[in-house]
């Protein structure tokens, strides 16, 4: 048996090894939450396009805390 017959010979059908970026088909880094099934760079790239927001937290002032403001 040569090298190229046995290589990546079976199948990848659960495991890290069986799910890849659906835009760039990198496997490593890949955000798998909601079903995104998309590496960290294209996530970086395409995250407005899909709806997402960088969510910011406000710390309370001095002033705020004082007149009981919460965020």
């Amino acid at each position: 048996m040569s090298h190229e017959s046995i290589w990546y010979s079976r199948p990848r059908t659960y495991g890290k090894g069986s799910r890849s970026c659906r835009v760039c088909t990198h496997s490593a880094g890949l955000i798998r939450k909601y079903g995104l099934n998309i590496c960290r760079q294209c996530f970086r790239e395409k995250s407005a396009d899909i709806g997402f927001k960088k969510a910011r937290y406000k710390y309370p002032s001095e002033k705020d805390r004082q007149l009981g403001h919460a965020n």
